[in-house]
C-alpha cells in the first residue's frame, strides 16, 4: 500500500498512517510506503509518534529521502 502525503496536513497524515498500520497489523504482517516529500519534520513525527510508539520498523532509503517504508511483522 502507498500513501502520498502531498496536500495533507501533518495531523491528517499521521492519522492516516497510524489508522492504516494499526488496523492492518491486527490482521497480520503489514507494510506501507509513505511519500512524505521533502519533510524531515514529518518523517520525525512518523518515527516518534507512530513507529516507536507501536513497535513498527521503518526505513528511509538514501537514494530518496522523501519517502519512508513502515513495516510490522507478526510472529
Amino acid at each position: 500500500m502507498k500513501i502520498d502525503l502531498h496536500g495533507k496536513t501533518h495531523p491528517e497524515g499521521l492519522e492516516l498512517i497510524e489508522e492504516y498500520m494499526l488496523l492492518n497489523s491486527l490482521k497480520g504482517s503489514v507494510s506501507l510506503h509513505v511519500i512524505t516529500g521533502n519533510s524531515p519534520i514529518m518523517q520525525k513525527k512518523i518515527i516518534d509518534q507512530i513507529c516507536s510508539k507501536h513497535g513498527f520498523s521503518y526505513y528511509i532509503p538514501s537514494h530518496n529521502p522523501g519517502e519512508i517504508f513502515i513495516q510490522y511483522e507478526k510472529l
